[in-house]
């Protein structure tokens, strides 16, 4: 497994006490052009030798620091090797993910998985926006980890506690079983924060298990090393065959951040039609909370109940309720 951290991260930078007992397998981009530490090991972004100055004050993809580590992608992800585990670990400064941006289509041989958080709802709308589009596709993660910031300003306002504090606490308190999970993770997966367990997109709602909640992980179990592999040992290249897989493939369900939202949304439709056909139809909310994909098995066995119960009733007496498909995108 690596661990890929940068210099510009509020929580996971090169001064957490944390990511001490995890150096042998941390990787700091230093952002800033220059090396920041010597207990890690540093991929210099040029950075120093891009136009600063105008500029300077965007983020994103426009930002000169995001423009110079695109540069040296190709040999940053040259440097991550083949066929191992790579864990983006930010927060909510866009800067912190502008590795994972980089790497994310470039990558081809490894399994990449990200942590991160959403930016506090008082920062300026380019940062959050920077954020955002940095997170536009996940498709190429193997598992997501996303903290709502939101929830610790309500929490910290009534507990008295400082907020940064509370919230690197909180998150240094999932490492390990991030870390865990990830080495035992056999499918795509998003961290349900409800269970503390990575569950399988695909199973969402069958996947919780809010028991886990209650387990201790407070230990890291799992071997911290490099896979060292290279690419003489990588198997050629499966063809699929005329329909193999395709549709599977095509259809995948992939964690979304804003995928509770879609759920409630599509769950709301559900009973609004259930109820104006007088459809006899119970739907239990889901208790997850993470970056999952909007939709899973729970989901589609609920809307195939009601195709089957609509079917039941004469075409022209069917009422299907009029609403606006990106309604769950309002706040």
């Amino acid at each position: 497994m690596r661990i890929i951290i940068t210099d510009a991260a509020f929580i996971w930078n090169h001064e957490n006490p944390v990511l001490e007992q995890l150096k042998e397998i941390v990787l700091v981009v230093c952002l800033d052009g220059k090396r920041v530490s010597d207990q890690y090991e540093c991929f210099i972004s040029p950075c120093s030798l891009w136009k600063h100055g105008l500029g300077m004050d965007k983020f994103g993809i426009e930002d000169w620091r995001y423009k110079a580590l695109e540069s040296v992608a190709d040999e940053l992800n040259r440097a991550l090797g083949y066929h191992d585990k790579i864990l983006f670990l930010t927060d909510g400064n866009p800067e912190s993910l502008y590795p994972f941006y980089a790497i994310k289509d470039r990558n081809i041989f490894n399994r990449l998985h990200l942590c991160t958080m959403s930016p506090w709802k008082f920062e300026s709308s380019r940062r959050k926006e920077a954020h955002r589009e940095l997170l536009s596709d996940l498709s190429q993660l193997e598992s997501i980890l996303y903290i709502n910031s939101d929830d610790y300003l309500d929490r910290s306002a009534q507990q008295g506690r400082d907020l940064m504090q509370q919230v690197s606490d909180d998150y240094a308190a999932l490492l390990p079983r991030i870390i865990n999970g990830i080495q035992d993770m056999k499918e795509k997966s998003y961290f349900d924060l409800a269970s503390g367990s990575y569950v399988p997109v695909a199973a969402g709602f069958d996947g919780i298990d809010l028991t886990k909640a209650e387990d201790e992980v407070s230990e890291i179990n799992v071997p911290l090393c490099r896979q060292w592999s290279t690419m003489g040992y990588m198997a050629p290249q499966k063809y699929l065959k005329k329909d193999d897989r395709i549709r599977e493939e095509v259809e995948r369900v992939h964690a979304r951040i804003d995928g509770k939202k879609i759920c409630n949304y599509l769950r709301q439709l559900r009973i609004e039609l259930a109820r104006a056909n007088k459809i006899e139809f119970f739907s239990e909310e889901c208790p997850s909370v993470g970056a999952c994909g909007g939709t899973c098995a729970r989901c589609d066995q609920e809307a195939a109940y009601l195709r089957d119960r609509l079917a039941d009733i004469p075409e022209s007496e069917r009422i299907i309720p009029v609403s606006k498909l990106t309604e769950w995108e309002v706040s």
